[in-house]
Parts: structure tokens; C-alpha cells; sequence
């Protein structure tokens, strides 16, 4: 009987390795039968329609890298990907009182930093522009430096008291021109929110209801016409680029969470599809100058493009 009993176990004990590996042997089966759950949000705007579908290089960069990182995190054993299509408003909050929620393409701020914890860089953007469209007279030279950049973005509507700036509400423009806003008289603003906030702005500035519009240059999409009425500028000191990131909880799920994309990013960033969805939104001189930034930057994770 005791024989029939070690061999029992012994058979028992093997199936069990099989079935499991070495983690999972450490922990309650209980356990990793129950998955943890993450809300993964999205905001509910036409940009993120079928985004679990944009698994081509060919897509946007932000949705495709995203949609890449859902995918891999649903392959877990441990995670349950829920996706939840919110408002804008809403990310932040959810942010705030949850702790097992994540988004993606987020601007990396010092406020936000108190509330939630960041991933490394999940895409790149080259940074913001001012546009102005079909004016009739140009900017005062007081406005510009020696290289032909705005000064600062609360110069130019000192000298112009009247005119307006459109940008899309609830959205970081990054920390720099964050702060340069804020020294903006607010009767100078005009922010935009809805889930077709970008397209609508644009749109504004080619009716001329609104004076100039803050925009990254991907989301300005001017047709043959418009183009040749379009001026655009740089603000002096502005970041090259803007730097979007995976955004969590600030709970031990949430850092988990962000480890285990990390884990997945340094292998993305050695992909060829990794460089050709950013290819895409960059000239040659602009993607030349991109790596440069990385390789100064970043080095340490070599996000260079792999062909090279």
C-alpha cells in the first residue's frame, strides 16, 4: 500500500510540473486560475474605433504599439484585459481612485507622476507647432529669435490681445508648453473637447473662427490648397518631440502592470515594424534626427532603427 501511495504521488507530482511552470508551482492553483483584471481605457473619440484591429505598422504609431501591448498582455496568464471607451475628463479620475487601470499614449507630467506611474516610451511625436492660416499681414519680428521661433507662446497674444488660440481641452502638451499656456490670458483660449476635438480645431482655423490653433503636426492634415495658406511655427526651448507613455494605477498591480510592458517594449524597440510606424510621420531628415535623439537620450535601450 505504501508503495501504490509513492508511486500515486510521484505520478501526481509530474503531471502537476507538466501543467504548471516553476511560478506558477509557488503559488495556489486557486490563484492563477483567477486572473487580476485591468480596465484598460480608451478614450471615446474616431481615432480609437476598432483600435484592437490596427495590428499593421501601416496604422498610427500610438494605436499600433498599443494595440500590440493589449494583445501581449491578454496572452498573459495572470492579466484580464477589459477595454472601457471613456471621456477624456474621466481618465484622470479613474486614474486617481483605481488601482488596477491602465491607458496608453500619455504625456509624462510632474502632476501626473504624483498620481499614476509611467512606462518608458511607448511612440515618439515631433512636438507641437503653432498654425495660423490665410492671414493677411505677417507676425510682428518682436515675436521671433535669431533661429525664427515664437519666443514664448504668451508673447504673441500680448502683442496680439485680440486673436485666439484653439486647443484641445483635457489633453497634456507636455510639461514645457503646459506651463507656457498657463501664461496665456484664458480670454485668449479657446479650448475644444469632444471626441472629434483635433478634426474640429482644424477645421476652425481654416473657417477662421479662431486665430491660430497648438497642434502636433501629425494631427494637421491640410489638403493641396490649404497647404499653401498654412504658416507654422516653432516655440523657442519646446522638446523635439513629444514623448507618449502607458499610464497605470499607482498600486502594486499598476507597477506590476508597468513592468511586464516594459518587458514587452525592449523587445518592440528592436523591431523593424517598431522604426516603420514612426517612419511614416517623419521625413528622412526628421527620422535622421529622431535617431540622433535616441541614441542621446535612450541609449542605454538602443532605440535605433534594427536595419542599420
Amino acid at each position: 500500500m505504501l508503495a501504490s501511495f509513492i508511486s500515486f504521488t510521484v505520478f501526481i507530482g509530474a503531471l502537476y510540473s507538466v501543467t504548471y511552470s516553476a511560478t506558477a508551482q509557488s503559488e495556489p492553483i486557486n490563484e492563477q486560475v483567477s486572473k487580476k483584471k485591468i480596465l484598460w481605457l480608451v478614450e471615446d473619440k474616431i481615432e480609437n474605433i476598432d483600435l484592437l484591429a490596427k495590428n499593421s505598422a501601416e496604422s498610427s504609431t500610438a494605436s499600433y504599439i498599443e494595440n500590440l501591448i493589449i494583445q501581449q498582455l491578454k496572452k498573459s496568464p495572470q492579466y484580464d484585459v477589459q477595454i472601457v471607451r471613456v471621456t477624456a475628463p474621466r481618465i484622470n479620475k479613474m486614474l486617481i481612485t483605481k488601482d488596477d487601470v491602465c491607458v496608453a499614449n500619455r504625456a509624462k507630467t510632474p502632476e501626473r507622476r504624483e498620481y499614476s506611474l509611467f512606462s518608458d516610451p511607448q511612440s515618439f511625436y515631433l512636438t507641437h507647432k503653432l498654425y495660423r492660416f490665410n492671414q493677411k499681414s505677417a507676425l510682428p519680428s518682436q515675436l521671433f529669435n535669431t533661429k525664427g521661433e515664437i519666443k514664448n507662446l504668451a508673447s504673441v497674444f500680448k502683442s496680439l490681445p485680440t486673436q485666439t488660440m484653439g486647443v484641445a481641452q483635457d489633453v497634456s502638451f507636455g510639461n514645457f508648453l503646459d506651463q507656457q499656456i498657463k501664461q496665456i490670458n484664458p480670454e485668449n483660449i479657446y479650448y475644444r473637447g469632444g471626441n472629434q476635438r483635433v478634426v474640429a480645431l482644424a477645421s476652425m482655423l481654416y473657417k477662421s473662427r479662431v486665430d491660430f490653433v497648438l497642434a502636433l503636426p501629425v494631427d494637421i492634415t491640410p489638403n493641396e490648397a490649404q497647404k499653401t495658406l498654412l504658416e507654422q511655427y516653432t516655440i523657442a526651448g519646446a522638446p523635439p518631440y513629444l514623448i507618449a507613455h502607458f499610464n497605470c494605477s499607482n498600486s502594486q498591480l499598476g507597477q506590476g502592470i508597468i513592468n511586464d510592458i516594459n518587458k514587452i517594449l525592449a523587445k518592440v524597440y528592436q523591431s523593424k515594424d517598431y522604426y516603420q510606424a514612426h517612419k511614416k510621420w517623419f521625413s528622412d531628415k526628421q527620422l535622421a534626427g529622431l535617431q540622433t535623439f535616441l541614441a542621446e537620450k535612450f541609449a542605454e535601450k538602443k532605440y535605433l532603427d534594427p536595419t542599420q
